[in-house]
């Protein structure tokens, strides 16, 4: 048996997606089922869509990864996943090749992608007012504090909150 062979029988090889994103460095493990929630995928999604997580990572020890085919720059909202997965990385393939990579940043500021947590709050109250948020923390766990109500909340807390 060649090297090759015996690399494959004890390791899944996944193969490159020819347009699409690659999500990588997420961390800590399992943070890619809120970026999946993020980008509105569930089993209705029309492509594939690879999902590994708690990879060994040497850089972080542990790490998820997800491909997504025929996702686009357009599809992504950015600044909502900031709040979720700060510090990775994304790849925008084209024709099987990287055309562009970004890291992932936390955003100063962000509406209309969640709601508040406080009870009488005017966007929990009016449907016309779009919720928005300062972030307080540039670390996890992220805190945001809510520019009508002023209450402070940890995204990671009230993930359900995410519209």
């Amino acid at each position: 048996m060649n090297n090759l062979e015996e690399k494959t029988e004890k390791e899944l090889i996944v193969a490159k997606i020819d347009n699409g994103i690659v999500i990588d460095h997420i961390t800590p493990p399992g943070r890619a089922f809120y970026a999946l929630k993020a980008l509105n995928i569930d089993e209705n999604f029309p492509h594939s869509v690879f999902v590994a997580i708690n990879l060994p990572s040497r850089k972080f020890g542990r790490k998820d990864i997800l491909k997504i085919r025929n996702m686009n720059r357009e599809d992504l909202n950015i600044k909502k996943l900031g709040l979720l997965i700060s510090g990775s990385n994304i790849a925008y393939i084209k024709d099987y090749k990287i055309i562009e990579k970004e890291k992932i940043k936390i955003p100063k500021k962000i509406s209309g992608v969640l709601k508040c947590p406080g009870l009488n709050c005017i966007t929990s109250q009016q449907e016309d007012v779009e919720s928005e948020f300062t972030v307080l923390d540039d670390h996890h766990p992220i805190s945001l504090r809510c520019a009508y109500c002023d209450v402070i909340f940890n995204i990671h807390e009230h993930i359900s909150l995410m519209l």
